[in-house]
């Protein structure tokens, strides 16, 4: 897939601290370092006034080149947040937080499962499709960002560093969902680490809650057989010298959930480009494309004239199915999702 990061900025003064082997920081709306304050805000999230309670996470950002964990304490929530692809700003969006949003840019991917009229009133940084690796920092800095949001990539020494980062106050955040051995529960974890950050933490559990609820509602309509011999699902993200395809992580994690497996679950990895020939010889049964702007017919076509795919089971069979990019991620529609594949995978059970 095509990797988008960054999450439209939340204001808030961020500070460094002191670090030992990780390293340490408090940011605060009042610029004091090495104190936490307890500063009041609105939360709005179907109640009144709640008290801002200080936040610590850690960071994993090993893979973007930071070389260590960082672990970061808020005493309120930022206000700037850049937020690179639907993915991302989805989360801002299902949890309330749209006014936060400073910036985003929208991905390839639609979100064909949630509807969130907001994203159109959103200052958008780039052309639709460009991620934030287009942008130069000048952009950045002119948003007066607090908070950022996407892709390990993103924060990569070639990008926006970590050190580029919080030398110009701005929080980075890489989600758990998008590690390459995240499941569903890493979205749940990303909502509540959200909804702590920006003092929506009721609102964030019921989210969960309603996804934890689709989930059941899937698994007690597929039951146990089903789970025991799953079809086997060729995800057709896109590539057509070789194709780019999902294994494991979370849309791995989502597949399983809907009752099926990626033939290429075996390769230690969230995505990854083997070839056609293999892909012909673990004849799937059945196809996901990955739907990025409405691409899905002309890919089924593409599958259907191909050489190496026109002769598979699941082509001549007929069953082609799509699912939102965006939402194979790990999002606000993921839960959706699955129950949407669940659905195609296994019309008669939904009969």
């Amino acid at each position: 897939m095509k990797k988008i990061a960054l999450f439209a900025g939340i204001g808030i003064s961020l500070f460094a601290l002191a670090g030992c082997s990780n390293q340490k920081r408090v940011v605060g709306s009042k610029g004091d370092q090495y104190t936490v304050n307890k500063d009041v805000q609105k939360v709005d999230n179907d109640s009144s006034e709640k008290e801002y309670e200080p936040y610590t996470i850690t960071l994993n950002l090993e893979r973007s080149g930071a070389g260590q964990n960082m672990e970061e304490t808020f005493t309120s929530a930022p206000k700037r947040v850049v937020a690179d692809g639907d993915q991302m700003v989805d989360f801002f969006l299902d949890l309330g937080l749209e006014d936060h949003i400073a910036g985003f840019t929208r991905g390839s991917c639609l979100d064909t499962v949630n509807d969130f009229p907001a994203r159109d009133k959103l200052n958008k940084i780039l052309p639709d499709g460009q991620n934030l690796n287009k942008a130069s920092k000048e952009q950045i800095l002119s948003l007066n960002a607090d908070f950022m949001i996407g892709w390990d990539s993103l924060f990569s020494d070639d990008n926006f560093s970590v050190d580029w980062c919080l030398k110009n106050n701005i929080i980075p955040y890489f989600p758990y969902s998008c590690s390459d051995k995240a499941t569903m529960e890493d979205v749940y974890k990303d909502y509540d680490t959200l909804g702590h950050i920006f003092g929506v933490s009721d609102l964030a559990e019921q989210r969960v809650q309603v996804m934890k609820n689709t989930i059941e509602e899937v698994k007690n309509t597929l039951g146990e057989d089903v789970y025991k011999n799953p079809v086997s699902v060729f995800v057709y993200d896109s590539g057509e010298d070789a194709p780019f395809t999902a294994c494991q992580g979370i849309p791995g994690d989502m597949i399983k959930l809907a009752g099926g497996i990626s033939i290429f679950n075996d390769i230690d990895k969230g995505w990854a480009t083997p070839s056609w020939e293999e892909v012909v010889a673990r004849d799937p049964d059945v196809i996901l494309i990955l739907d990025y702007d409405h691409d899905t017919e002309a890919k089924k076509k593409f599958l259907e004239t191909n050489e190496f795919t026109k002769n598979l089971r699941a082509v001549k069979e007929g069953r082609i199915y799509s699912a939102s990019c965006s939402d194979m991620q790990g999002s606000a529609g993921s839960a959706n999702a699955v129950k949407l594949m669940a659905n195609e995978f296994y019309p008669d059970k939904f009969k």
